[in-house]
């Protein structure tokens, strides 16, 4: 019965995103026709980008796998962590720093996931030990970090000869980039697959992660069974900033070196990761696939307007149609599960 329960879950689920990108990918081609454009050859252009810009793809698809598992992570324990993004800017600037002064890789990803790890973990300790909200708390932690990564990018780390920039990883702290099927892509996105792999592994057949998802599924019923509900809740954010950091981290020492006096190099990743999390269900392995599609749409939007006219924000337009409309059951389902443990108790 309950294999037959799981196997009808498992289908309607999958019909559910089915059915979700179908219609999504209609409206993208209405507004597409509506800009008058060919509809069928937009949405083609879109989904094809990562043969057109392999490298660019496979790197935002590393970031926001790893990004979205940081919102994921604790919100099996009923967390909403919002503070992927600073977590993310505070590893990429922490990774440089380092990566600069000591001309270590392992030393630069090693500062990346422990400022990560710090910041999200303080949010953690916040919500467990003084019920502080810990939405509220990483938005505050977030601007805290954007501002002081603007500030030390511009009086500290600052290029004497390209002054809209950073200096730049020397190259022993940079991560070599790989070949596969012809082309050239960062090694940041093997890195994050096999992360999300084994952290798949911990949730689904450790007793660890076992008793972590028993936090956020039953509160009442972990503590009465003597589970350490507060560990648990404030382990899985620290773990979560880790991820970020890691994240921040991998882009700086094997993609993009530098960071911009305007700090756009390393922005959004955290708070896409969010959504690309809820398309996959919050499932570490699902999250890759749902990582990948979304940076194909992203990137695929970039490519559009130079191609058939069709302007920027009318590709992201169309990108967000699509996301929502994949995002929004576990959206709601995650809304519900949040509720009930915050009414739960301090946890």
């Amino acid at each position: 019965m309950r294999r037959d329960t799981l196997s009808w879950r498992i289908i309607s689920e999958t019909l559910l995103v089915l059915g979700a990108l179908a219609i999504g990918l209609v409206a993208g081609m209405i507004i597409a026709y509506l800009m008058g454009a060919p509809p069928l050859d937009v949405m083609g252009t879109m989904l094809s980008s990562w043969k057109l810009q392999p490298d660019l793809v496979a790197e935002y698809t590393a970031m926001l796998a790893l990004t979205a598992a940081s919102f994921a992570l604790p919100l099996h324990t009923g967390l909403f962590n919002i503070g992927a993004e600073g977590a993310f800017q505070l590893g990429a600037l922490t990774a440089l720093w380092v990566g600069y002064a000591s001309g270590s890789l392992w030393l630069a990803l090693l500062a990346g996931m422990t400022a990560g790890a710090l910041l999200v973990g303080l949010a953690g300790a916040l919500r467990v030990k003084l019920r502080v909200n810990e939405v509220l708390s990483t938005i505050m932690l977030n601007w805290i970090v954007y501002w002081l990564l603007l500030y030390i990018v511009i009086t500290r780390l600052q290029d004497k000869y390209y002054t809209t920039r950073t200096v730049e990883v020397p190259e022993s702290a940079r991560l070599p980039w790989i070949s596969l099927a012809g082309t050239s892509i960062p090694s940041t996105l093997l890195v994050s697959v096999g992360v999300l792999v084994v952290l798949w592994i911990l949730l689904r057949m450790a007793r660890w992660g076992l008793l972590l998802r028993f936090t956020g599924a039953n509160e009442w019923s972990s503590k009465t069974r003597g589970v350490p509900v507060g560990l648990y809740r404030a382990g899985s954010m620290a773990l979560a900033g880790l991820l970020a950091g890691l994240a921040g981290a991998l882009h700086i020492v094997g993609y993009s070196l530098s960071i911009d006096v305007t700090g756009s190099a390393v922005r959004n990743y955290g708070f896409n990761g969010i959504g690309v999390a809820l398309m996959g269900r919050n499932d570490p392995l699902a999250i890759i696939p749902a990582a990948f599609l979304f940076s194909t749409l992203l990137v695929g939007s970039n490519n559009v307007e130079p191609i058939y006219g069709v302007p920027k924000e009318a590709g992201d337009l169309i990108v967000g149609i699509i996301v929502i409309l994949l995002a929004a059951p576990e959206a709601f389902r995650a809304l519900a599960r949040y509720a009930g443990s915050w009414r739960g108790g301090k946890g």
